[in-house]
């Protein structure tokens, strides 16, 4: 696995912070708080999710109410990004599930569920999160840790880091293993089942028997009973076919009836219809006889038009028309006698000034005595005329009015006989149409009554009679045979109810005799596993020391070949022996130094060499790969620069081929100048800033 990139988004001091990392040895560099630790912490969580302690309050930042990582690596030729959150939700913290994804070469191999996330990342890089702790990170003050622990703490932990523990838990395991399959061989051996064998044999032969004989009677009750079947199917086609001749019988009589009830309502019928062309005809008869008297009726008032001045012929619109012109005439003379009458009251009125007053009427001077009587001769001329003018007009006016009273009169009584010859004349047609369909139904009835009546006497012939005795001896036939079949039914049905009883008693049987078999089968296999069980804790326990002498030899390979690399020239006469429970021991020039009496440089380069070495070691056993990538925070923590051990770490990581990619923490620059890839980390304002220096 080789880091690329991590992004940092409200985690511990960081706001928001992406930093590239290199091949090789990279160091993160600042002063105490600065946030270097926090970037390892967000690798270890992206990774794996699950906090170092019970929360994840180390890990988001105070006051924010989420957090993110993301990480870029690679491994094995594939490209990965995963990205984990955080919420805040009141008092707690938890993992952002809207934040968490998984992806290799762009495609998602996981998203949206935790276990999910970190289930899939073991599953691509072959690692657990305590893999991961215990050999991949290397805490602060912890380099030196695995050297200050007792050799049995060191067994203990490199056996369960390695898998020799599994071979211990598996020899104290099959203990119970040999107690359990005992236990069961005993219980096996006295289980009543085991006990009544013999009886349940005889058992499951004496229902197989009965099972048989069941069997064969019913076998010989198919034949009587095919034979009941077939009599009981004779017998309903005789007794169907006496029953169709009994319904048609009585189809015949509903026919008949239904025949005789229609003679009897056609016979009706026919009465009711000469009824109603009788009145039809009467009815016709006095219409028409009120048609001619309005005829009549109408010669007189055309008659009266006539009198009038018209043409007897003349249609009634032209008849209004004369009468709305002699009103019009009536109007316009009684308007000249109002005149006239007026003119004559003025002229009366005149000459009654002139008598009396004897002025002139118009201007009202004095007139003399001739003057006068000529105006009231000449007065009294013009009254004459126009009294003999009013006189011809009131007689024209009277003459006028009554030929008006007779037009108006021979106009309302033609509309109003015009109107009811109309009404007439519709129910004339009516009641013609009305007869016609009376005679025409009244002659259906008659013809249909003489087919009726035909239809009768054929249905009469027909009517021969009907033998209920052969239906009823047929009936009696049919229930006999159906009795038969029910006793034969019932027979069988008990039958089959008895072999199905005895055939779940059969098979309760049976399954009582398989687990039987199978519990002998078990206590067998229960007296076998027991001798297998202890064969195989006496090789568990014979195996575990060959596996740990060898891993002692490669263990002392490995941590040798680590420290040549990162000692250089220096330590070229040091060797280092691995004891049967992982302890070292250091030889210089031959002759053996106890650790004690180490330099703290030289215990930091062993602490470093023998962490690597049994890392190699605990990978290619856990993985198959070795020690690829290696987290290293604050190893110079108890190191100065005045015995120059502080330069002498540096170099030998620089040196270090073994693992492909290192990213340690520290706030020594002496450190940091023999790193590949450095990154500055500083802290403004309570917020982590970065700043990459490059190779040095």
């Amino acid at each position: 696995m080789r880091i690329k990139a991590i992004r940092l988004e409200n985690i511990r001091s960081h706001v928001d912070t992406r930093i590239t990392f290199e091949e090789g040895f990279n160091c993160l560099i600042g002063g105490l708080g600065a946030g270097k630790t926090s970037v390892l912490y967000a690798i270890d969580f992206v990774l794996f999710g699950e906090p170092l302690g019970k929360t994840y309050a180390y890990l988001l930042r105070d006051g924010a109410p989420v957090g993110k990582v993301t990480l870029w690596f690679s491994h094995e030729g594939s490209d990965y990004v995963i990205m984990r959150g955080l919420r805040r939700l009141g008092t707690r913290i938890v993992q952002d599930v809207a934040s968490l994804r998984f992806f290799k070469d762009g495609e998602a191999l996981a998203e949206k569920k935790a276990s999910a996330i970190t289930e899939q990342v073991e599953k691509e890089l072959g690692i657990d999160v305590e893999l991961f702790r215990e050999v991949m990170w290397i805490r602060q003050e912890q380099l030196k840790a695995i050297l200050d622990m007792s050799p049995r703490e060191r067994q203990k932990l490199l056996d369960a880091l390695l898998g020799l523990e599994d071979f211990e838990r598996a020899w104290a395991a099959l203990r119970n293993y040999e107690s359990y399959y005992k236990r069961e061989h005993e219980l096996l051996s006295k289980d009543p089942d085991v006990l009544m064998a013999e009886r349940l044999e005889e058992e499951h032969a004496r229902l197989t028997e009965e099972l048989a004989s069941i069997s064969l009677e019913l076998e010989e009750l198919k034949p009587k009973l095919e034979e009941a079947s077939e009599a009981i199917k004779k017998a309903e086609e005789a007794h169907g076919e006496l029953e169709r001749e009994r319904k048609a019988y009585e189809e015949l009589v509903r026919k008949r009836a239904s025949v005789e009830a229609a003679i009897g309502e056609a016979e009706k019928t026919i009465k009711r219809l000469e009824r109603e062309v009788e009145l039809g005809k009467r009815r016709l008869e006095g219409l028409e006889k009120e048609r001619e008297e309005l005829v009549a009726k109408e010669v007189e008032y055309r008659r009266s038009l006539a009198l009038t001045g018209l043409d007897a012929s003349t249609s009634l619109e032209e008849a209004e028309e004369a009468l709305k012109a002699m009103e019009e005439r009536i109007e316009g003379l009684s308007k000249r006698s109002a005149g006239l009458e007026n003119e004559i009251e003025g002229t009366r009125r005149r000459l009654d000034i002139i008598s009396t007053e004897s002025r002139c009427p118009t201007c009202l001077r004095f007139i003399d005595e001739d003057f006068r009587r000529d105006l009231t001769a000449k007065l009294k001329r013009d009254l004459v005329k126009m009294e003999h003018a009013l006189g011809s007009l009131g007689e024209e006016i009277k003459a006028l009015r009554e030929k008006r009273a007779s037009l108006a009169n021979a106009i309302r009584g033609l509309r109003l006989i015009t109107s009811r010859k109309e009404g007439l004349q519709a129910r004339i047609e009516d009641e013609r149409a009305s007869l016609a369909r009376a005679e025409r139904d009244l002659d259906s009835t008659r013809m249909r009554l003489e087919m009726l009546k035909v239809e009768l006497e054929a249905l009469d012939e027909k009517l021969s009679g009907f033998d209920m005795s052969a239906l009823e001896e047929a009936r009696e036939e049919l229930e006999v045979r159906r009795r038969a079949l029910l006793e034969l039914e019932a027979r069988e049905k008990e039958l089959r109810a008895r072999k199905e009883l005895v055939r779940e008693r059969l098979k309760d049987c049976e399954r009582r005799l398989e687990r039987m078999e199978e519990k002998r089968r078990r206590a067998e296999r229960a007296a076998k596993l027991v001798q297998l069980v202890r064969l195989l804790r006496s090789a568990y326990r014979g195996v575990q020391p060959h596996l740990r002498t060898e891993i002692v030899r490669l263990a002392g390979i490995y941590v040798q070949r680590v420290l040549d690399e990162i000692s250089g020239p220096e330590g070229a006469n040091v060797l280092v022996e691995i004891g049967q429970d992982y302890t070292p021991t250091v030889k210089v020039n031959g002759r053996e130094r106890s650790i004690a009496h180490l330099s703290g440089g030289e215990r930091t380069l062993l602490a470093l060499a023998y962490r690597i070495g049994m890392g190699h070691l605990i990978m290619q056993a856990r993985t198959g790969r070795g020690l690829a990538f290696l987290m290293l925070d604050e190893p110079t923590e108890s190191l100065g620069r005045e015995d120059q051990s502080v330069d002498k770490l540096a170099d030998a990581i620089s040196r270090l081929r073994a693992v492909e990619q290192i990213i340690a923490v520290s706030h020594s620059e002496a450190f940091a100048e023999r790193a590949n890839h450095v990154i500055r980390v500083e802290k403004v304002d309570n917020v982590s800033r970065v700043k990459i220096e490059g190779k040095t």
